[in-house]
């Protein structure tokens, strides 16, 4: 146990010896921690027995080691007693040789201060010779430039730039007076770069000046190709100061060979392109003028007050349009990326909606055919001036198709009103010639020959009224009018001739026959009487045959006469149409004057025997036939069977009308052989009808369904009727079951009725009217049968 506590003081002890040695070499930064160690030991009291007895230790050592040293201490402490003796004096020596120095060196550094000053100012002085013979240049070329822009002189100026920039200012760039030359130079290449848009600008205006002009001039070189008169491109003012230079030709000449060159100097448009291009603005530029290009198309464009008014104003914008478009192609083709292809079709793409929005209006606005035509002349003209600039006028073409048709639609108009104005004034009788030469005259109007008419004496009748050669040469003259739209267009002679006839038809299938059929009409304000209606076909019926003239006139209008397959005229068809209406209100004219003639007929339905004699109103009836058909002979032939045949038919049906109404509630035999008298009249009538190519059965023939009936009846013959029914050869074939109803039944009701009975035996009526109920009830089958 005392060897663990000996051991363990030993430790303590050498513990506390390494902290006092490190406190010993240490800075004093450790002594903290090397206390602190201490105490958490628990050692503070041996620890301050270990301190103590080693500061006593070196305080030993420190006397031990001044006792050894102390003499030689002393030795030098005298010493140094000398020394400061010595050093005084020196001290004083030295003072002395300062203010020597001091007052000799005063004197050496104001010369050597003045020298050095003399010596900065001689190389200042060389310095500036320098800098100023490299700034003289500089300031001469600036002052150059100066007046250069005062005077407008670009082109110099740019020269002077690009010495200044280049040459000068590189070599003087480290004096701050060049940074405000530069700052200038920036400021002098936007003055530059702006008075080039401005002589841009000053271009663009005198662009819009001239442009009508050599616009006017285009057209006039596009005139002489298309060979088009004068008058369609130049203005109404201009001829008349021109009137006396015209004789010459002087006028017509220096228009068609002028220059673009000499209304317009593009020198500005090719300065300012060169200076931007210097400038490194190309691109800017371009974009700067397509701008202005842009703002400056819709004030070309913009139609002028009452521009549709004036056939003048028209040409003129166009003109205008024209020559704005052939200064562009002429910049375009003359510079190189001022304006490219894309930015060309897009304003004229722009330009062409304009332009068939104007086109249109002008063809909607326009009312006058004549002027439409010079319109249209105008339009050609304008393409094909335009068309040199690369402009697309093929839309433009177009729009004389429309032209066209409203063009054509004015002429249908106008002349609807001179067919109108011919047909009512015809009095409708046949044209009466009074001598050979105004026979020629009609011949080379109306070239249709009639062989019965030319050996007939002067004064000499013609079949036709006055209204057929006067419509003949009126759609002669509507032809030609067609024709002379169709000129100057690029298109063939088969286009030309479908341009003419389809127009042609048109007059011919609907206004021709509009005002036929406003004619004809049976609520025409104008009546026409029978011989007027019948004259109407006979004309109608020349116009037809004159039809091959027309189509001859067309093709030597045409193709100079060599024969072409195209489209047809459909005159000859119309006027069949026409003749065909007109036939039908001949019918309804000579029917209505049947009507009248039979409605005074006053029938004794219940008289017991007939007069012997027809009837007074089939007597009247008969004679106008007569009469009527007797004017026939002139008449086509076809119209006098058709009109025969309609007058027999009309004449048995009303006769079966009146015989089958309601309105007859009985009838006696004595009625019907009365009936049968009057219509053995109308076949006696009908037997001696002469019309050529008309066999009198025929005519016979309307009168058989109305005689079979009355035969039946009075003849009693029902046996016949019966065994035969059906059969197509029975001699009462044509009696239908439900008509001899009707008839039986009235007579079975005649027989009752008392009147009649004084007049009868009993025996006999019953007898008849027995047989009539004993038919009626054979027949109601039948009819049941047929329905």
């Amino acid at each position: 146990m005392m060897n663990g506590e000996y051991n363990d003081g030993q430790l303590s002890d050498t513990y506390l010896d390494n902290i006092i040695k490190q406190l010993e070499i240490s800075d004093g930064s450790q002594a903290t921690a090397c206390v602190r160690s201490v105490f958490v030991r628990n050692d503070a009291g041996t620890f301050l027995k270990k301190l103590d007895e080693r500061i006593k230790h070196y305080d030993n050592e420190i006397e031990k080691l001044c006792n050894f040293q102390y003499q030689s201490f002393v030795k030098a402490f005298h010493e140094l007693l000398q020394v400061r003796k010595d050093t005084t004096s020196m001290k004083n020596e030295l003072v002395k040789n300062n203010q020597m120095m001091q007052v000799a060196g005063q004197s050496l550094a104001k010369k050597t201060e003045a020298l050095i000053k003399e010596y900065h100012r001689q190389s200042n002085i060389q310095q500036t010779i320098d800098v100023l013979s490299q700034a003289f240049p500089v300031f001469e070329t600036y002052r150059k430039l100066q007046e250069c822009m005062e005077e407008k002189k670009l082109y110099p100026a740019l020269k002077l730039l690009e010495q200044l920039e280049t040459k000068h200012l590189v070599l003087v760039k480290e004096h701050r007076w060049s940074e405000l030359i530069q700052n200038n130079i920036a400021k002098f290449r936007s003055q530059i770069r702006n008075e080039s848009h401005n002589e841009l600008k000053n271009f663009l205006e005198n662009v819009a000046t001239h442009a009508d002009k050599i616009g006017k001039s285009a057209f006039a070189q596009a005139a002489v190709r298309l060979d088009i008169d004068r008058r369609y491109y130049t203005l109404e003012e201009d001829r008349k100061k021109d009137q006396k230079q015209q004789a010459d030709g002087s006028v017509d000449s220096a228009l068609i060979n002028m220059n673009i060159t000499e209304l317009i100097d593009f020198s500005p448009i090719y300065k300012s392109l060169h200076i931007n291009l210097f400038l490194n603005c190309k691109e800017e530029f371009s974009k700067h003028y397509q701008r202005e290009k842009q703002k400056q198309a819709p004030v070309i464009l913009d139609v002028p007050p009452k521009m549709h008014e004036s056939f003048d104003a028209f040409k003129k914008y166009l003109q205008r349009v024209t020559g704005f478009f052939i200064v562009e192609d002429h910049v375009m083709n003359t510079t190189e990326g001022l304006i490219d292809q894309r930015f060309y079709y897009e304003l004229c793409e722009r330009a062409t909606q304009q332009l068939l929005a104007v086109l249109r209006r002008a063809v909607l606005t326009s009312y006058n055919p004549d002027l439409m035509l010079d319109m249209k002349i105008v339009v050609v003209l304008f393409c094909a001036a335009i068309k040199e600039s690369g402009f697309p006028a093929t839309p433009l073409l177009d729009v004389l198709m429309e032209l066209r048709e409203s063009y054509q639609q004015l002429l249908l108009t106008q002349w609807s009103q001179k067919f109108t104005e011919i047909l009512n004034n015809d009095n409708y009788t046949p044209m009466v010639i009074e001598d050979e030469t105004k026979y020629q005259l009609l011949q080379r109007q109306f070239p249709l020959r009639i062989e019965a008419t030319e050996k007939l004496p002067f004064p000499r009748q013609l079949p036709y009224s006055e209204s057929v050669p006067k419509i003949f040469l009126e759609i002669k003259d509507f032809v030609a009018v067609c024709a002379k739209f169709a000129k100057g267009l690029n298109v063939s002679k088969t286009e030309i001739d479908d341009m003419i006839r389809k127009p042609s038809n048109l007059l011919l299938t609907k206004t021709l026959k509009t005002a036929l059929i406003e004619l004809t009409a049976a609520e025409s304000r104008r009546q026409l009487n029978f011989s007027q209606l019948v004259q109407i076909c006979i004309n109608t019926l020349h116009l037809e045959n004159a039809m091959p003239f027309l189509e001859d006139y067309i093709v030597a209008l045409v193709h100079g006469g060599a024969k072409q397959l195209g489209l047809r005229l459909q005159g000859a068809s119309m006027l069949k149409d026409i003749r065909s209406l007109v036939e039908d209100r001949i019918y309804d004219k000579l029917n209505d004057k049947i009507d009248e003639c039979l409605d005074i007929a006053s029938y004794d339905w219940m008289m017991p025997e007939a007069f012997g004699v027809a009837s007074d109103y089939i007597t009247t009836t008969i004679q106008f036939l007569e009469n009527t058909f007797r004017a026939f002979t002139h008449l086509p032939t076809q119209l006098s069977q058709t009109t025969c045949l309609s007058a027999c038919k009309h004449i048995s049906n009303s006769l079966t009308n009146i015989l089958l109404s309601q309105d007859v509630k009985a009838i006696s035999f004595g009625a019907l052989e009365q009936m049968s008298l009057d219509l053995m009249q109308c076949e006696v009538f009908a037997s001696k009808i002469n019309i050529a190519n008309l066999d009198s059965e025929t005519l016979l023939l309307c009168f058989q369904d109305l005689r079979q009936l009355l035969d039946l009846i009075m003849d009693k013959r029902w046996s016949v009727f019966f065994d035969n029914y059906g059969n197509p050869d029975s001699p009462f074939a044509r009696v239908a079951p439900r008509t001899a109803l009707i008839v039986v039944e009235k007579l079975r009701d005649g027989l009752k009725r008392p009147l009649l009975s004084k007049f009868n035996r009993p025996a006999m009526e019953k007898e008849n009217i027995k047989m009539l109920e004993t038919v009626a009830n054979k027949l109601r089958p039948l009819m049941n049968d047929n329905s």
